[in-house]
């Protein structure tokens, strides 16, 4: 499915940041190079039973071909799009290159996501099959699945890796040990150029917290991977140890293709402790490692000074990316709210550096006669209702370039239930982000959603939604939600309530609800503080740094 404009497209090809190279021809260019090379290795402890792996660049592509067959036997076409459902792991890069391979689309579905949350990505994405495990974390996400494909129509397959899949689940572990019997996959001929064609959909919020599916093409994910590539000043074979999701366009473009394009590995860690970070980047003898930026501070502190970082955040964070104590190679990757990878380097200082102010001509912005990766701008507009309201009229930041999505998902057909990407006439991307220059004008600052949001681990959620959530509680007679600055970890979401006459709203018993309700794992507060009344302005805009202060006081 082409979904780029084609004179968008004949410009970024005319720049040489896009051409006809797809991810797949990515990796087999590197299969050809040395396919005794370790391609993916799984590091540290597992947290899906029997899940562990090391394979090299020809046992990949002998388990990637033998998988993309079974897809197509099983009559799961071209732009079909596969949901991943899977931490960190070797297995969920194997699947996702046979998928795309078979010519099919790939989803990241969080691990942390509810049933509910997890059937609306279905409806917007139009995902028609799973990738999960029997368990994650002790959770029975098998069981997870399955229970959301019997309720969803939509669904056709559930695929499990790992032992003690739950009935009613295909089990890869099966499938690979037969591929001898599999065959070739089939070739799959698309219309025009190959790597305009969909590669990966990430899910992003819009302020009413519908969920927004973002396109991105294979030119899309190679061009950001070339970005990161030049950026990081990565200038020979790099073993990327990546902790994010697997289908992410961070680990895809950041890791996986960045890896590839520079002669090297990728490892999988997902880790619950620092102590298991430290030993698993130990263990992969990594040069580079892949971390949301909320916890480089504290991986700086087990990490050997020579590992490089690239640090993921959205650029919605309350606090600016932390400045590192170590003196290393690193960059920071924005997704501006889970839309697209922009690398920024740092300096010799460690400090961040900023979004550019117009066109973004890599290294570190500096070869003003190489090509445009990508070009922001902000134009102020009048606040709509439910737009943050200040002296000035808001400055939306947009975004256009070869690394920045061009088009919407196709709305889905099931109905309303997600939201559709926005462009301006001369298609730059309206993030419904604000944004203005830094003080000394060599740069922009992100300055939070347009609408009046709460961001809670680098995801802006709607406040007005949550304070109606709340509302709803039986002992609750008025809500509102607040951010509580997470310093060196993420933001957490806090609660202000005011209770109904002769009721006393109990935290544990608050939480307990929430799950009744079906409450996505982000909308559960953190702390909770009883007010005798919610503040608010003259025309009824809640006042959530008032409520701030009367928790933190």
């Amino acid at each position: 499915m082409i979904l780029t404009p084609d004179e968008t497209s004949r410009r970024n090809i005319e720049t040489g940041v896009w051409s006809r190279v797809t991810l797949d021809q990515v990796f087999r260019k590197r299969l050809a190079a040395d396919g005794d090379d370790v391609a993916f290795r799984d590091c540290g402890a597992s947290h899906v039973p029997g899940l562990s792996a090391s394979l090299t660049f020809a046992e990949a592509e002998r388990r990637i071909e033998g998988l993309a067959a079974f897809f197509a036997s099983l009559g799961l076409k071209p732009d079909t799009v596969l949901g991943i459902h899977l931490p960190a792991c070797a297995d969920a890069a194997i699947i996702m290159l046979a998928a795309l391979r078979a010519g099919m689309v790939v989803c990241p579905l969080p691990i942390y996501w509810t049933k509910k949350e997890i059937e609306t990505a279905i409806a917007a994405a139009a995902i028609r099959g799973i990738v999960t495990a029997s368990e994650i974390e002790a959770d029975p996400s098998g069981e997870l699945v399955r229970d959301v494909a019997a309720d969803t129509f939509a669904i056709r397959f559930v695929f499990s890796v790992g032992r003690g899949a739950p009935d009613g689940l295909i089990t890869l572990d099966d499938i690979w040990a037969d591929l001898d019997h599999l065959g070739p996959a089939p070739e799959v001929t698309r219309r025009g150029n190959a790597a305009d064609h969909t590669a990966l959909l990430s899910i992003a919020a819009a302020p009413d917290d519908r969920l927004v599916v973002v396109p991105h093409s294979h030119n899309h994910l190679v061009a950001s991977a070339l970005a990161h590539l030049l950026e990081g000043g990565i200038a020979g074979p790099e073993t990327i140890l990546t902790t994010m999701h697997p289908a992410s366009v961070a680990t895809v473009a950041g890791a996986m293709l960045t890896a590839f394009l520079a002669g090297g590995a990728v490892a999988f860690h997902h880790g619950v402790s620092l102590e298991d970070l430290g030993e698993a980047v130990a263990a992969a003898g990594c040069d580079r490692l892949l971390l949301p930026a909320a916890f480089a501070a504290a991986a700086d502190v087990v990490t050997a000074p020579e590992i490089a970082f690239s640090m993921v955040s959205t650029g919605l964070e309350s606090v600016a990316p932390p400045h590192l104590a170590r003196a290393r190679k690193a960059v920071d990757l924005v997704t501006v709210g889970g839309t697209c990878l922009l690398p920024i380097a740092r300096g010799a200082d460690g400090a961040p550096g900023v979004l550019p102010i117009g066109p973004a001509h890599l290294p570190s912005r500096g070869g003003a006669g190489g090509p445009v990766f990508y070009e922001t701008r902000v134009r102020s507009r009048q606040p709509r209702t439910g737009e943050r309201r200040g002296e000035r009229a808001p400055s939306e930041l947009q975004l256009r370039g070869p690394i920045v999505p061009d088009a919407p998902w196709p709305e889905p057909t099931s109905g309303a239930s997600g939201a559709v990407l926005g462009f301006t006439s001369d298609g730059f991307l309206r993030t419904g982000l604000l944004a203005e220059p830094s003080e000394d004008q060599t740069g922009l600052s992100i300055d939070g959603p347009v609408h009046d949001s709460v961001v809670v681990a680098g995801r802006a959620l709607s406040a007005s939604r949550l304070d109606a959530l709340f509302r709803r509680h039986p002992d609750v007679a008025d809500a509102a939600v607040f951010r509580i600055a997470g310093g060196e970890g993420p933001d957490r979401l806090g609660l202000a309530v005011v209770a109904r006459s002769g009721r006393q709203p109990d935290y544990y018993a608050l939480l307990d609800w929430l799950d009744a309700e079906g409450a996505g794992a982000l909308d559960r507060p953190g702390s909770m503080i009883a007010v005798p009344e919610i503040p608010r302005a003259a025309d009824g805009t809640v006042l959530r740094d008032t409520l701030l202060w009367k928790a933190v006081a």
